[in-house]
Parts: structure tokens; sequence; C-alpha cells
């Protein structure tokens, strides 16, 4: 009898999925525990990455448009974010997001990149690292160090916009020893061949939208 309950309503997750992923699915009850963890780990893997693209879609809106142009609501952002359930890490959440929103626009897509990937850092940190200050600035420089180095140009501007971030995360002034690791991290390629592929990556991407006339 629960393996038929668990299937019925595992049936209800993925008609509700199709609707948002465009795919067909079986309307048929899983008959074995084999089938019904197949197609739930199928299930899973679709959530976490629409999970995934919204919160990009959230983040890039809040990093790309004015304050007054801003849609999303904090509390959506923060209802994505791995602290959702954990009111003291939601709370600093959403002082990261409120931040950002308040923050001057970003023009510059070198710096967009790593202020979207700081800011990712945070909604995707386990609540116990979002309440750790050491532990959330770790995290941040961390996600900013995977980033392609920006040109120098915007090196300043760059690292201006991640200690905002460390500091609407803490809540504490970013002293002179945590703005140094903001500029390594930001100025430091973490993986040099990467970034290598990444720039030829980038290339190979405008060339094929280019061939299909976009």
């Amino acid at each position: 009898m629960r393996l038929e309950d668990l299937a019925a309503r595992l049936v209800l997750v993925e008609a509700k999925l199709s609707t948002l992923t465009g795919t067909t699915v079986s309307l048929e009850n899983a008959t074995s525990i084999g089938e019904l963890d197949a197609r739930l780990s199928i299930v899973e893997v679709q959530v976490d990455q629409l999970l995934v693209e919204k919160t990009q879609s959230h983040v890039d809106e809040i990093i790309a448009l004015p304050v007054d142009e801003v849609s999303v609501e904090v509390a959506d952002v923060v209802a994505l974010s791995a602290s959702v359930n954990v009111p003291e890490a939601a709370s600093i959440v959403a002082d990261v997001v409120l931040a950002q929103i308040d923050a001057p626009e970003i023009e510059h897509p070198e710096v967009a990149a790593v202020v979207a990937a700081a800011v990712t850092a945070v909604l995707t940190a386990d609540p116990e690292v979002v309440t750790d200050p050491e532990a959330i600035t770790a995290a941040i420089n961390a996600a900013v160090a995977e980033v392609s180095v920006p040109t120098e140009e915007v090196h300043e501007q760059t690292v201006d916009a991640v200690v905002q971030i460390i500091a609407a995360a803490t809540g504490n002034d970013v002293f002179n020893d945590v703005k140094q690791q903001v500029f390594d991290a930001v100025t430091t390629s973490a993986d040099p061949a990467l970034d290598a592929i990444e720039a030829r990556l980038v290339v190979a991407e405008a060339k094929v939208e280019s061939l299909l006339g976009k």
C-alpha cells in the first residue's frame, strides 16, 4: 500500500514538473521500489537544475538592473537559498540580497560576473557557513576565485563590490587583511588552464551563434 501511495504522489510531482520543463512524462505509477527510486532520482535532478536556473535569473536581475527596475522580491530569493529554513542564516541572506539590490548598477560584464558568483556563494552556502563570518568570507572568496580574472582596469571596482557583499554577509567592517584576500581572489586565476579553455569557448560560442543567425 505504501508503495502505491508514494508512486501516486511521484506521478503528481512528475506531471507538475512537466509543465515547467516542457517534457513528457509517464502517468503510470511505478510498480517497484527500483523504478520508484530511478524516477525520483530524475525528478531530484530536474528540480535542482530548475532551482539553480531560477536563482541565477534572480541574481542576474538584481545585479543588472537599477533598484527601481528590480521586480524580484527579497523573500523570493531567500526562499531559493540553502538557508531558507534557518532564520538566522536566512536573515543574513536577505541582508546580502537587499544590499545588492540597493547597490549601484553594475555596467561592466566582468564585474557583474564576479559579483554574481559572490552573491550566489551566499545563497548556496550551508546555513552554518552563512552564520560564520570567517567561513562565509572564505566561501565568497573561493567562488570569486573560480571566475575568470577581470581586466586590470576594473580590479578596484570588482574588489569594492565583493567587499560590500562580505560586509553585508558578516555585518562587520571589512579590514585590510580581508580586502587583500579579496584582491588576491579577484586578480589571481584559480586555474589558468581552465581560464584559457573558457576564453576559447567564449569565442566558439560567439561564432556558433553567428552561424545560427543570432
